[in-house]
């Protein structure tokens, strides 16, 4: 006889059961688009039986997953996990979304083998009950980052340093509602995390066009997922929904998180089956980086008529612009922002902008604005460190823009100082970092530049450093820039960008001067949003004045992870993703690409 446990676990495993997405090719913008799709064509894609790894101080835990896909940001493809444990390679580019179908006919095997047992044992393919168990004994944290704070994420294997996890980003026991944002999408994982019965979810996802909009809409409706509607912001057929961006209201709170981390299990440190071990999981291979700030309910129940700070004002244009709900935006005003005023929140809205406040208050132009608004800017020296996951056509042209921008000048009317180019690094990994990473070259799909671009008479190679984890074996997700530098009259100051933003046109934008002399519009490709942290003014008082802040002053504001000062490209191959098609060995499990 059936008992409520069983029927209670039947409708979770509907629930959570989202599987393959038919594919669908997604359109071409340029010719790197057009590489990056073939590296998807060249991907592996895959789960295995089981789920997350359970996170605790030791970084212990079990339960396998794994994919495999190439993490394109600058194209409008996604990944998509296999129905067995079996790998095959891809015969063409995904959807948009990972979102599929149930195998029904499965999950109606496992209801009825579970009813023939009159005892249960523990099992890594019951992956609801563990969920169960952490979602139960973790206890409401409350307010824990009221003036904000950058983590690392946390992996599996890895020492716990300043990290975090997954579920203590989320405090799913005590989250009512989740605005969650990605360009990637493990929908089971997601729910695995988020109960849907428990927690009202809103899901912005990347669709371009109607059928696949439809497709989403009718596979979710399919699935009676409780408590979790799609939401898809304005795209043409060239633009990729790139931002990460969770909104997490709780009773006492609202968490503002700010990844850079898609909603993959891989880029949150957890892992699959080893496969040079049976019966043991894999370390983690993939890192990232994020910004979170918990805010509190206004006394009284009192709802602002708007957000009193630049950073409360810019994620609402954001999320206007991404036509997201009004209760959403008006929900942000239940909500005391007071502590964000020394934070910028910058995005870059999809489209092309030809005047008006738009075309200043977003993309390159955004950036310049925030720190100007912060009083960053009046600079006489900077130094800039950019980590980056994906590298297009790295222009020197494209990159003096980057250096106004954060100057806090006009990225286009100003010219920058002698040298400047001197004075900015672009962190990338080489070939032989990721081929000996945990993960080896099948990690190596999220991480993304083609040699054509590379080899480019116009490419800025002088400005490209080593990139290498601190976390020795890992592989860098993170997009993360690292501003010092002293002012006119000598102050000096630092502040760190994380967010969605890779160094490319399509994630900031492109724009130039026209014959006539005036500007062309601004236009931007992706959806992308991040954050701006300054470091405090103390620790900045025990520099001299002119001083050029060295790395250290990030210590307490972030936990830099990457080596510094990054290795010169001379006599070094950057790691070029389409030159690795993966090469299966029947019967092996595979590592991850991204």
């Amino acid at each position: 006889m059936a008992t409520s446990e069983d029927e209670d676990e039947l409708q979770r495993a509907i629930a959570l059961s989202l599987q393959d997405a038919a594919d669908t090719p997604a359109p071409e913008e340029s010719s790197y688009d057009r590489d990056l799709r073939l590296a998807m064509a060249l991907s592996l894609e895959g789960i295995s039986e089981g789920h997350t790894p359970t996170t605790g101080s030791q970084g212990s835990g079990n339960g396998p997953s794994q994919y495999a896909s190439a993490n394109a940001p600058e194209s409008q493809t996604m990944a998509q996990p296999q129905k067995d444990a079996s790998i095959t390679p891809t015969t063409k580019p995904s959807t948009t979304a990972t979102f599929g179908t149930l195998d029904r006919k499965a999950m109606e095997q496992e209801r009825l083998a579970r009813l023939g047992k009159r005892k249960r044992s523990a099992s890594p393919h019951r992956p609801s009950k563990q969920v169960a168990k952490q979602t139960h004994s973790a206890k409401p944290d409350g307010i824990q980052y009221p003036k904000g704070a950058i983590k690392r994420t946390w992996a599996y294997k890895y020492p716990r340093t300043d990290d975090i996890s997954f579920e203590e980003v989320l405090q799913a026991a005590t989250c009512n509602i989740a605005v969650l944002s990605s360009f990637q999408w493990d929908d089971k994982w997601v729910l695995h995390k988020a109960d849907p019965k428990r927690i009202k979810q809103i899901w912005i996802i990347g669709a371009n066009t109607d059928a696949v909009r439809e497709e989403i809409l009718q596979e979710l409706a399919e699935c009676n997922t409780p408590n979790v509607k799609p939401h898809f912001p304005p795209m043409r057929a060239t633009t990729t929904m790139h931002s990460k961006l969770m909104l997490l209201f709780h009773e006492t709170h609202l968490r503002i998180v700010i990844p850079t981390a898609n909603l993959m299990k891989v880029e949150w440190g957890e892992t699959g089956k080893d496969p040079k071990t049976p019966g043991s999981w894999q370390p983690a291979v993939l890192e990232n980086t994020l910004f979170l700030i918990d805010l509190p309910r206004r006394l009284g129940g009192v709802v602002a008529e708007k957000l009193e700070t630049a950073f409360g004002h810019s994620l609402v244009s954001f999320l206007e612009a991404q036509q997201v709900g009004e209760n959403v935006r008006a929900g942000l005003c239940k909500f005391d922002f007071s502590e964000t005023k020394h934070l910028a929140f910058v995005h870059s809205i999809s489209g092309t902008h030809s005047s008006g406040p738009r075309r200043s208050n977003t993309g390159l132009p955004g950036l310049a604005t925030s720190i100007r608004k912060l009083d960053l800017h009046n600079v006489d020296r900077l130094e800039l460190d950019y980590a980056s996951s994906s590298l297009g056509n790295l222009k020197e042209d494209f990159l003096q823009r980057i250096y106004l921008a954060a100057s806090g000048l006009h990225p286009l009317a100003d010219k920058a100082p002698k040298g400047w180019a001197d004075h900015i690094r672009v962190y990338f990994p080489t070939h032989d970092t990721v081929v000996n990473s945990t993960g080896g070259v099948d990690c190596g799909g999220i991480i993304t530049l083609n040699s054509k671009s590379y080899n480019s008479a116009a490419f800025a190679r002088q400005c490209l450093r080593t990139h290498k984890s601190t976390r020795t074996g890992l592989l860098s997700h993170n997009k993360i820039l690292l501003a010092r530098g002293h002012k006119k009259d000598g102050t000096p100051f630092a502040w760190v960008y994380i967010g969605s933003a890779n160094a490319t046109e399509s994630a900031w934008g492109s724009q130039n001067i026209l014959k006539s002399g005036k500007e062309s519009a601004l236009k931007i490709n992706n959806w992308e949003c991040g954050v701006v942290v300054p470091v405090s003014t103390e620790k900045l008082q025990r520099l001299a004045s002119g001083e050029i802040p060295p790395m250290s002053v990030f210590q307490g504001t972030i936990e830099v992870p990457f080596e510094f000062p990054g290795g010169g490209y001379e006599g070094k191959k950057p790691w070029f993703f389409m030159d690795h098609e993966p090469k299966d060995e029947m019967g092996r499990e595979r590592g991850f690409i991204g």
